[in-house]
């Protein structure tokens, strides 16, 4: 919406040397009744996406044998579920209980190769020079591919779709910056990982940054990437892991002037899994910014929180809510600076039954 260096210098002396807080990270926010809706419109979306998909009938009980006679004809890749998934039958659990570790597996590891639909809503209170609230909606679909009998690629298309509140008040000849909504860059990460993991998990690949961004305040339009890196493990009813990346984009300035990134993002996970589909998770977004000074780069969260795996027809539905407290560092002046509080909600569709596109 706004261009020209004058504009740019006009921002820095109202915000004492910071221009507009740019939020680029890959997270979602729903507070206001505006941004509810759209949150609605992509979920709604998202689902009947994720039904569209062609699927196979599921087997019935009484088909059992016949379901493990076709598998044992035609191997497939099946998603990492660790020692558990794979000792489950010998433990002796029973059926429910097995069937429901295993779709909280699957929900929970970024890495398995199934057809999704993630919908990621952050909020951001008292954040802002004028502590305003932020909502993004982080919409991803997750795409797999079968490229070799051993190699899986599993791409994830983060779109953030961003309510940024108002960021300065009108002062002289200043007009201040007021609210914005729309699109801000995409985010997509490829995802290369081996198709028959054992009880560790890995992936490496690039992630590529997008100038979509429909406004200055919502985004820096420079082409960037970098590259992001997954490691994961199951014991038991634990999931535990990681998946970093750093991005660059632009070559000079910094992302408080909204010319560059240079940005780090590291989110460890941990699930622990409950019988019922019920788990508790600690998923926090860690991040660095590279292009501000040292005492105002890291951003570290701190939280929790916890949510359900439940089947609904022929999909699987994970629905978790945590929130954390940032206070723990200085906040940051770019495109890092995700307030005092976050809460978020996450709604994800998975589809097992769907067929996923093979190369062989």
């Amino acid at each position: 919406m706004h261009n020209g260096l004058g504009f740019h210098d006009a921002v820095s002396a109202a915000l004492g040397g910071g221009r507009q807080m740019i939020f680029n990270q890959c997270i979602g926010r729903i507070v206001n009744r505006r941004t509810a809706r759209i949150a609605g419109f992509f979920l709604t979306l998202a689902a009947s996406l994720v039904l569209a998909t062609p699927s196979f009938a599921q087997a019935q009980p009484e088909k059992a044998d016949n379901v493990t006679t076709k598998k044992k004809q035609r191997p497939v890749s099946t998603p990492g579920l660790g020692p558990s998934a794979a000792s489950s039958t010998a433990a002796g659990p029973a059926p429910s209980q097995t069937s429901q570790n295993s779709q909280a597996v699957q929900a929970q590891n970024p890495l398995t190769p199934l057809w999704g639909v993630i919908n990621e809503n952050y909020t951001n209170f008292r954040m802002g020079p004028l502590k305003k609230t932020q909502n993004i909606l982080v919409v991803e679909p997750v795409i797999p591919l079968k490229l070799t009998p051993d190699w899986n690629l599993v791409t994830r298309w983060n779109t953030p779709i961003i309510a940024m509140p108002q960021l300065a008040e009108p002062m002289g000849p200043f007009p201040g910056i007021g609210s914005e909504f729309g699109l801000s860059n995409m985010n997509p990460q490829f995802f290369f990982t081996p198709a028959h993991p054992g009880s560790f998990d890995f992936a490496v690949g690039p992630a590529l940054w997008l100038p979509t961004a429909t406004d200055d305040t919502l985004g820096i339009d420079k082409w960037g990437g970098g590259p992001v890196v997954v490691g994961l493990t199951t014991q038991g009813p634990l999931l535990a892991g990681f998946l970093a990346q750093n991005i660059w984009a632009g070559t000079t300035g910094t992302s408080v002037t909204g010319t560059r990134v240079n940005s780090l993002l590291v989110e460890p996970f941990v699930f622990y899994n409950f019988p019922g589909g019920w788990f508790l998770t600690y998923r926090p977004l860690i991040t660095a910014d590279w292009t501000v000074d040292e005492d105002h780069r890291w951003t570290v969260p701190v939280g929790g929180g916890f949510g359900r795996v439940f089947p609904v027809g022929n999909m699987v539905l994970d629905v978790h809510a945590q929130a954390f407290y940032n206070g723990l560092t200085e906040p940051a002046a770019g495109s890092t600076n995700v307030g005092e509080w976050t809460a978020l909600l996450v709604v994800h569709f998975l589809s097992p039954a769907s067929r996923v596109p093979s190369l062989f």
